[in-house]
């Protein structure tokens, strides 16, 4: 129960997600940190990329839905290891962003090789919780009908 209580207050106080890979011989403690509008976006182009058949995947064929499985990560796994680097990226020192033409392929590459699907899969469920995309539209709408003046819909105007 304190473990829950304690992932809400790390949402709500915009702590993050935090995770864990071996670097160099040593544990290293990666976090996503407070999840601000300007890495949602760079987030959203990553996630717009990802390609799935979700027929194919869940096709009742065994062959079909392995070859989509397989299909799946030679074309996603580069594009998610993307997603992680730009979660963790701002919890980097100010040094390291700089030079980040040198750091940032030893980071992703180190990245695709220690998470594994199943940390894949949480840290996909932990992102989605920290960005809640709900107050995002729900903010959006309201920002929308604060507008002085209304916009008119396309059907109106054909």
């Amino acid at each position: 129960m304190e473990n829950q209580e304690q992932e809400e207050l790390n949402i709500l106080s915009g702590k993050g997600y935090e995770f864990e890979t071996i670097l160099f011989g040593k544990i290293k403690k990666w976090n996503t940190g407070k999840m601000t509008l300007g890495k949602m976006l760079k987030l959203s182009r990553v996630f717009i990329k990802i390609k799935i058949d979700e027929a194919e995947i869940f096709s009742q064929d065994p062959s079909v839905m392995i070859a989509a499985q397989y299909k799946s990560v030679s074309d996603n796994a580069k594009l998610l290891v993307d997603a992680v680097y730009i979660a963790i990226e701002t919890e980097f020192p100010k040094w390291v962003r700089i030079m980040s033409f040198i750091y940032k392929p030893i980071i992703k590459k180190h990245l695709l090789n220690s998470i594994n699907s199943a940390e894949l899969s949480e840290f996909a469920l932990r992102l989605l919780q920290n960005s809640d995309y709900k107050n995002f539209l729900n903010s959006t709408v309201l920002m929308n009908g604060n507008r002085p003046t209304k916009a008119i819909p396309i059907e109106k105007t054909v």
